[in-house]
């Protein structure tokens, strides 16, 4: 993500991502779920502009523009706007760098809510990393980092570029270098569903037997493995998404997803974050395009021929 100025404005592109791999290494502590994660950033993006305006005379506004939303399913509301994670980003940074929050944002929402794409994550990192621009703060990459973890799990992540192994919280990052581009097609159903939901089920229920007969790193090690080698069969069957079982308990689209995928002729095809987003790995940019189109009269929702950047 790389902060422009267009004008007297500044502007960012902050893209979505895909869990490629998600265990939950242990029961709650401290309030979260430790994880071992493979997230990849999607060539979804939401767009965030951010036009100065007087210190000391108005106070700071958010103008949201939801692209997807339709009449289709019940209406997800993105918050009031404090509580919105641009504001709150925004704020967080004009604390800890002892400057004036001011100015209008302008939020260009592509990337669907209640999904598990991480559109809120990435939108909070991108103010981060605008802000630090225009406001002339040059904190470092680590700095921002640690005000990343403050706002949330996946926060960190979006302080950089390129596939990552997160683990923890999501604060723990390493980057991965050398995995290819996947050609993907991405389905969000007209129902979301919240991390919260999906935790607050995983929490009651306990976690799942786990019948895998390898740890979770050695299978994480595999898969990355794999997509080194370009081998993405091989790959596909060593996607793994320990919130998939959970999150088909709290809404059918999961299983249908799944039944449609299996359909595709894809390399793989799972669940993203705590869901509903639904990806499959293509064969080609070009077989994307053709699922894509094929899904398009399913009435399945919001529907995105894209590939992993």
């Amino acid at each position: 993500m790389f902060p422009r100025k267009v004008g007297s404005a500044w502007e960012i592109f902050t893209p979505a991502k895909l869990n490629l791999y998600l265990e939950v290494l242990g029961p709650k502590s401290e309030g979260f779920h430790p994880l071992e994660t493979l997230m990849t950033p999607v060539r979804i993006f939401d767009q965030i502009r951010w036009m100065p305006g007087s210190p000391g005379r108005l106070k700071p506004k958010l103008q949201i523009c939801n692209l997807l939303a339709t009449s289709r399913g019940p209406a997800i509301s993105l918050g009031p706007q404090p509580d919105n994670l641009v504001m709150r980003a925004a704020e967080k940074l004009a604390r800890s760098a002892g400057v004036e929050h001011h100015g209008t944002f302008q939020l260009v929402k592509r990337i669907p809510v209640q999904a598990g794409l991480g559109g809120g994550s990435s939108d909070a990192a991108a103010t981060l990393q605008l802000l630090n621009v225009a406001w002339n703060i040059h904190y470092d990459p680590s700095r921002l980092r640690q005000l990343a973890a403050e706002l949330g799990s996946d926060v960190p992540f979006f302080v950089g570029s390129g596939p990552a192994i997160c683990r923890g919280r999501g604060e723990q990052i390493e980057r991965v270098a050398g995995l290819p581009r996947l050609a993907l097609v991405i389905v969000k159903p007209p129902v979301g569903l919240s991390t919260q939901q999906v935790f607050d089920r995983l929490h009651n229920d306990g976690l799942p037997s786990v019948d895998q007969q390898l740890p979770s790193a050695k299978r994480l090690a595999l898969l990355v493995s794999a997509l080194r080698r370009g081998a993405l069969a091989d790959a596909g069957q060593r996607i793994f998404n320990r919130l998939e079982a959970v999150a088909e308990q709290l809404t059918p689209w999961i299983v249908r997803l799944r039944q449609v995928f299996n359909q595709c002729g894809c390399h793989g095809h799972f669940m993203t974050g705590s869901g509903t987003a639904y990806a499959g790995v293509m064969r080609s940019a070009k077989q994307a395009r053709l699922v894509a189109r094929s899904l398009a009269c399913r009435d399945l929702g919001s529907i995105f021929a894209t590939s992993s950047c």
